[in-house]
């Protein structure tokens, strides 16, 4: 039995499972986390300012824009 403090541990703990090195026994009222898809899990967890939340987009549409798409 593990007391999780930090988020990031959990975190942690889960992607050693999913690699096969521990197992986690849930109990049932935390079986809820697994069944939440990713983008509802970490919706604000940056926590930015809109002013930053739009430069962070910004930025992530040039980096898709700058990618080379030869698709055939």
């Amino acid at each position: 039995m593990v007391e999780v403090i930090e988020n990031k541990a959990f975190d942690l703990l889960t992607d050693m499972e999913r690699l096969d090195l521990i197992r986690i026994n849930v109990p049932v009222n935390n079986v809820d986390i697994y069944e939440k898809r990713l983008s509802e899990r970490f919706a604000g967890a940056l926590r930015l300012s809109n002013d930053r939340y739009e430069e962070y987009q910004n930025t992530l549409k040039e980096g898709r824009n700058e990618w080379v798409r030869n698709i055939y």
